[in-house]
């Protein structure tokens, strides 16, 4: 179960840097300034960590 519980920490992790990179450019680039291709990676890069994190959970229920 430890594994599992690591794959857990590290998707959850994977979220929480996805969204501190996300902040950090809207911060630097307020009301849409910006590369937008680069704040659409960022974007996408936050969601893709959201989705990964969801299809674990949904392939371990053992773990909620």
């Amino acid at each position: 179960m430890s594994e599992l519980q690591d794959q857990l920490e590290a998707l959850e992790k994977a979220i929480e840097d996805a969204e501190a990179e996300k902040r950090a450019f809207v911060k630097e680039n307020p009301n849409g300034t910006g590369d937008k291709k680069e704040r659409v990676r960022l974007y996408g890069k936050v969601e893709g960590a959201r989705k990964a994190l969801r299809d674990f959970k949904r392939a371990n229920p053992q773990l909620l």
